[in-house]
């Protein structure tokens, strides 16, 4: 399927924390803010699994602290030799 007046940049931010093994954001909601203020705390348990598949490392992140992150557009630096 062909949908060509979908944006191809994901320009909405999220919320997450960074893996405390490798580093990696761990995205785990949609920060409804836009960017503005404040993350609040997450609400319970936040049982989270870093999604690289060298880590994977599960931790619970209940008192870790929350970041904003907007997703950037890939670059595609591939180059097309003839």
């Amino acid at each position: 399927m062909h949908i060509s007046q979908w944006s191809k940049t994901d320009t909405k931010w999220y919320l997450g924390v960074s893996c405390r093994k490798c580093g990696t954001p761990i995205l785990f909601a949609l920060d409804h803010s836009q960017g503005e203020g404040e993350p609040a705390a997450p609400q319970g348990k936040l049982l989270l699994t870093c999604c690289i598949a060298e880590c994977r490392d599960q931790a619970d992140y209940s008192t870790a602290t929350v970041t904003r992150f907007q997703k950037q557009p890939v670059v595609n630096q591939a180059v097309r030799s003839r």
